[in-house]
C-alpha cells in the first residue's frame, strides 16, 4: 500500500483496513495520532465519494428581439417558497449561448427564479474603469421556471413591448 487512495470504494476501504492494522501497532506518538486523524478524515470523505449527484446542467440560447444576446449572465435562484433548497446557479452568456457547466455553476431541478442581465458587448471607458460587458440592453428581468430533474436545454427569449422587456423561458429535454 502506498498511502494514496484510488479506485472503487471497496478498494479504498481495503486500503483503510490495512492502515488501521498498521496504526494499531503504533505507540502514542505525535506521528501516530496525526495518522489516526488522517484516517478518520479519509473514512468520513469516502462517504461523500459514493453519494450520487443530483446536480444538473442547463445549457441553451438567449435572444433579445430575435438576435443573440452578445454578453450577459443568467442567475438561477432557488424558489424557497416552493420548497427548492438547492444551490444558486449562474451561467455566462457569450454570443447568445450559455451553460451552467464549466465556468458557470451547476444547479438542481425544481422551482427557480431566473434573472437575466444582458449587455451589448461593446466595451467602453467608464468613470474609473473599462466596462468590458458594454452597456445594458435593458434592465435586469426575472421570470419563474420549474426546471426538470435532469440535464436540459433552456431557451431564453426577451422581447420588448412599449419599451418594456419581457422574458419567456422554455425548457426542452
Amino acid at each position: 500500500m502506498n498511502g494514496s487512495f484510488h479506485g472503487t470504494i471497496p478498494h479504498i476501504l481495503q486500503e483503510v483496513t490495512e492502515m488501521v492494522k498498521q496504526f494499531q501497532l503504533c505507540s502514542l506518538t505525535a506521528p501516530c495520532w496525526l495518522g489516526r486523524l488522517l484516517l478518520i478524515g479519509v473514512i468520513a470523505l469516502s462517504g461523500c465519494w459514493s453519494q450520487p449527484s443530483d446536480q444538473i446542467v442547463i445549457s441553451g440560447e438567449a435572444t433579445y428581439d430575435g438576435k443573440p444576446i452578445p454578453v450577459g449572465e443568467l442567475i438561477f435562484t432557488p424558489d424557497t417558497k416552493k420548497g427548492n433548497k438547492g444551490p444558486q446557479g449562474r451561467a455566462k452568456i457569450q454570443q447568445g449561448k450559455f451553460t451552467t457547466a464549466g465556468s458557470g455553476r451547476d444547479i438542481v431541478g425544481g422551482p427557480y427564479q431566473v434573472e437575466l442581465k444582458a449587455f451589448d458587448g461593446v466595451a467602453f471607458e467608464g468613470r474609473e474603469l473599462v466596462v468590458e460587458e458594454g452597456k445594458p440592453l435593458f434592465g435586469s428581468v426575472r421570470s419563474p421556471i420549474d426546471l426538470p430533474l435532469k440535464t436540459a436545454t433552456l431557451h431564453v427569449e426577451v422581447t420588448t413591448h412599449q419599451d418594456n422587456p419581457r422574458m419567456t423561458l422554455s425548457v426542452a429535454p
